[in-house]
């Protein structure tokens, strides 16, 4: 047992708790200064000072006594000393540990004697109970109470095994308690008692419990019940002795019950029961499943039965399951407070003898008992008048088995809505008023109850959804992961996915977690070997490289996957069978069906290959890791390699697929892109909450500017819905983003850079058109035949293969997110895609001509706005529709890629600030244009003096 002296030992005498509930008094120690307790104290009037045992503060302007360091905790946080004891062991980590050294019992040897049986075991008692043994049995438990339940201290308990007797021996540190128990009606052949040995300082727990004689005690056995049969039968003696010193000789004595009798947990619990002066009755295991006819004899014997289960998770399920299983019992829930503490070993605290130790006075378990309540929910009166028995709705006994049936309403500050769910196994599903209406009538069903309960169901204003809001509002914690991995949860089971590795729990959720019924994959799963190894290396510039090795397996998604990263797939399966025959070309394209790393490519079209697929892995990683780090706050940008025409829309490659599958994994909201004004609708995210994890912006149109979004992917985001009060989540609760397009970002700055996760899908999935010059029409199901990801097309084990190839992913960026990585695509077709879109079709065909290769206007200076006024007059375009700085845009993108344009405007031409002016024929300074050409190498001769921006003094 932790002691004051334990704790002052772990914290300075007293002093670290001192100054962790006045840290302004660190520099009045081991002096006279004097500090305020209070911030609002006029004069400071505490003082502290070293005592024999630890350090105390007397405060002067207050009570002028000296307070301990536990009398402070007391103070400060209204707290029972107990409770400060189990507090402050808890902050400071002091445990009072069993250990083996020194939890041991004392055993002895010696050959067994001719009379002493083989197998046979015996023992010896000792008297009485030890202060400190009682103490392990409960606080408040005394010499009477252990006799009350047939308790013993057995000195020595021996055994015969290889005609050696081993005689365990009882310690101080290791003490043997032995319970006398009865049973009423032995079977022919078996004895009538037999005795259950306890050694509840046995560091290995599961050796704590045994029995003597072997096979004696039968499998349905309650331990107290015979304690209970003659507490009754002693009661009605007295009762009746009593009766008969009044009663008339011709009445009769009819039998009363006793008041209450209770299911405790545990042995410590039923004595700490006992020592309130109650009956206790316990089960020998957690799984032991009490009968209707055990249930049915307690009854004969006590008016009220409750039950007090832990309050852990298997206490919590398995008291739940006993109150449903029999109406009439009255559960006492320990408080949920009591968790917040640690026994001396340092666990949670969880049962009846945690509760007794922080909570010994009787008018403590007073209270609790006023709390406890019956599952059934309806009161029958049996009227005299009319020879009927009347019902009614018990309205806080009809909630309470609501909430043992696991509906509640759920708290949401961000809503006014009443928000009805139903938790089944920490798996949570939202309902509404009538959905509960409906459990209550099937239940009157399910447990035949009379018409006149089943008819206040559906007619009672009790369960009507005005008092249905009025359920318990419970906070649950929806947390799918940590910042080093993530949670995925299936009917059976859950995942835990982080750099190193798959692992897989059993049954409920760890931490008490819970997951919203759509958040769970419907399907049975096994971890599966790795698809895929992906290297990191670096090259000599110290750039970052990556190859992956794809292996033997059977996902389909990854199959899609490789495809839509092919970006030569036109060269190799189509361009370099040209003048080959058919056959050999089919067998080609059916070896190498889905393959990133075709025989028939260069390297660099290999190895760029494989990085457009390194980085989708990344990126679906990245999107199903919930956590929301500020440093990697991206949103995904999916887009197609093709390049086009001017205003031409490729799609049909499959991005939109790869978006869609997100919703097997997390909440997800989507948003037609289509829309340029999306962003001006104030209910925009209307459908969003704080349990959303994914927003998809589908299908975005070329005017759509994700610079919208900056907000919201960097930051949190505030919801209007329509009809309800708008409220904010914050950025680490708030969704991710994705965005598909079939065209190219309006801005490749940095700002939009830093904000996007690009993904390059190649044109493999295409569609054929009269304006395209495909060869056929291929869909996803061309390649296998059915539909990917459905109820119908797939299989257990396609589901299996694709749910583990997600999770593989999410490991690998969780393996690069600690590197500080970003894998982006190769964005080479997409940065000419921009410039031509930057361009368009007039500014491109006036280009080619203004500067063409073998004219006059390159490696030269041309005053910027007659060219302006050339591309206005040859483009017949509108001066407020094409300014200059569109037109300087569009030059930049020409020169970017005209393949005999190296640059414009040398560097070494500017002035100070970036531009480069110059004097035109009539002297005037001008914002001037130089293109050079990849074969000019520039000298003196190109350069006209340099002026200022004012037209200053040429250098």
């Amino acid at each position: 047992m932790i002691k004051a002296t334990d704790i002052y030992a772990a914290t300075h005498d007293g002093l670290d708790i001192i100054l962790y509930y006045y840290p302004q008094a660190e520099g009045c120690v081991d002096n006279k200064k004097k500090f305020k307790r209070r911030p609002d104290e006029d004069d400071a009037s505490a003082c502290i000072k070293r005592f024999q045992d630890c350090y105390k503060v007397t405060d002067f302007g207050d009570t002028a006594t000296a307070m301990s360091p536990i009398d402070i905790c007391m103070t400060e946080e209204n707290l029972r000393f107990n409770e400060a004891i189990a507090r402050l062991a808890a902050r400071y980590n002091v445990t009072d540990e069993l250990k083996r050294s020194v939890n041991k019992p004392d055993i002895r040897k010696r050959p067994a004697t001719a009379d002493e049986k083989e197998g046979s075991r015996f023992f010896e008692l000792e008297e009485r109970f030890t202060p400190d043994q009682l103490k392990i049995m409960g606080p408040r438990v005394k010499q009477e109470h252990v006799d009350a339940l047939h308790w013993h201290v057995a000195r020595s308990i021996s055994y015969v095994k290889n005609r050696e007797v081993i005689t365990k021996y009882s310690t101080p540190t290791y003490p043997i308690f032995m319970r006398e128990c009865t049973i009423d009606k032995p079977e022919p052949g078996k004895p009538s008692v037999f005795y259950k040995i306890y050694e509840p300082l046995n560091p290995d727990k599961q050796w704590r419990f045994s029995y003597t004689p072997e096979g004696a005690k039968p499998k349905q056995y309650i331990n107290g019940m015979a304690e209970l049969r003659a507490a009754y039968r002693k009661f009605n003696a007295d009762e009746e002795a009593e009766f008969r010193r009044t009663a008339k000789e011709d009445e009769v004595y009819k039998e009363k019950k006793l008041p209450e009798a209770f299911i405790c947990s545990g042995e410590r619990d039923s004595m700490c029961l006992r020592s309130l002066g109650y009956h206790p009755l316990w089960f020998n295991s957690e799984t032991y499943r009490v009968t209707a006819e055990e249930i049915k004899e307690i009854y004969k014997y006590v008016e009220r039965l409750y039950n007090i289960p832990d309050i852990d998770s298997t206490g919590i399920r398995k008291g739940r399951e006993l109150a449903l299983r029999f109406l009439d019992i009255h559960t006492v829930w320990l408080p949920s407070w009591l968790t917040g503490y640690r026994d001396q070993r340092g666990k949670h605290r969880k049962d009846f003898r945690d509760f007794v130790e922080l909570r010994p006075d009787y008018r403590d378990f007073q209270n609790l008992l006023q709390l406890a309540m019956p599952a059934r929910f309806w009161d029958s009166q049996w009227s005299e008048r009319s020879k009927k028995t009347t019902y009614s709705i018990n309205i806080a006994h009809l909630h309470y088995f609501l909430t043992l049936n696991g509906f509640y309403t759920l708290h949401d500050d961000n809503s006014d809505t009443v928000r009805y769910i139903h938790i089944r196994d920490s798996i949570v599903r939202q309902i509404k008023a009538k959905d509960i209406t409906s459990f209550l009538r099937q239940f009157t069903v399910d447990r035949f109850l009379p018409v006149d309960i089943r008819n206040l169901i559906l007619d009672s204003p009790r369960t009507s959804e005005s008092s249905l809001s009025l359920l318990d509002e419970i906070r649950l914690d929806f947390t799918s992961y940590t910042p080093t991995g993530q949670y995925f949860f299936f009917p059976d089971c859950c995942w835990l996915v982080t750099k190193d590795g798959i692992e897989r729990h059993e049954g409920m959720l760890p931490d008490g977690r819970s997951v919203w019924e759509s958040n769970v994959i419907g399907h049975k799963v096994k971890v599966l070997p790795p698809m895929f190894e992906i290297k990191r290396m670096q090259d000599a510039e110290g750039c970052d490289r990556f190859d992956i090795d794809v292996k033997e397996h059977q996902s389909c998604f990854f199959r899609y996957l490789i495809n839509t990263s092919r970006i030569y797939w036109r060269k190799e399966l189509e361009y370099a069978w040209e003048d080959k025959g058919a056959d050999e070309a089919d067998r080609y394209r059916a070896e190498h069906k889905f393959d990133i790393a075709g025989p028939l490519l260069t390297a660099d079209e290999v190895a760029e290959q494989k990085l457009n697929l390194v980085n989708k892995i990344y990126a679906i990683g990245y999107n199903l890791h919930r956590y929301k780090s500020p440093s990697r706050a991206w949103a995904l940008f999916a887009m197609d390699n093709k390049i086009g025409e001017e205003d031409q829309c490729n799609g049909r490659s499959g991005k939109s697929f790869l978006f869609k599958a997100f919703r097997f994994f997390m909440r997800t909201v989507s948003l037609s892109g289509r829309n340029p004004k999306l962003m001006d609708n104030p209910h925009v995210y209307d459908q969003v909450d704080q349990h959303t994890d994914f927003i998809l912006v589908d299908d975005c149109d070329r005017y759509l500017s994700t610079s919208l979004f900056y907000d919201n992917i960097t930051s949190g985001m505030t919801v209007n819905p329509k009809y309800n009060r708008s409220f904010f989540i914050e950025f680490e609760d708030s969704p991710k983003f994705g965005f598909t397009t079939n065209f190219v970002p309006r801005d490749f700055d940095a700002s939009t850079n830093a904000r996007l996760l690009y993904m390059v899908f190649s044109d493999y999935y295409h569609e054929k058109t009269p304006e395209n010059d495909y060869l056929e029409t291929r869909t996803i199901r061309d390649d296998f035949g059915r539909n990917l990801m459905t109820a119908t097309d797939y299989t257990d084990d396609d589901w299996n293969q694709d749910i583990n190839f997600f999770a593989q992913c999410l490991q690998f960026y969780l393996s690069m997110a600690g590197c500080g990585v970003k894998v982006q695509p190769p964005m080479d077709n997409i940065i000419k895609r921009k410039y031509k879109s930057d361009m368009g079709g007039s500014f491109e065909d006036w280009a080619y001509g203004y500067f063409a290769q073998e004219g006059d206007n390159l490696n030269r200076l041309i005053v910027r706005k007659e060219a302006y006024e050339a591309f206005v007059d040859f483009a017949k375009v509108s001066k407020a529709y094409w300014t200059m700085q569109r037109f300087t845009k569009a030059l930049k993108g020409f020169t970017e890629i005209c393949p005999y344009v190296a640059e414009m405007n040398p560097a070494s031409m500017q002035n100070a600030s970036g531009r480069l002016m110059r004097k035109d024929k009539d002297g005037k300074t001008q914002d001037m244009i130089y293109l050079r050409t990849t074969d000019k190498v520039l000298t003196a001769d190109d350069f006209n003096p340099k002026e200022e921006d004012d037209g200053g003094v040429p250098f």
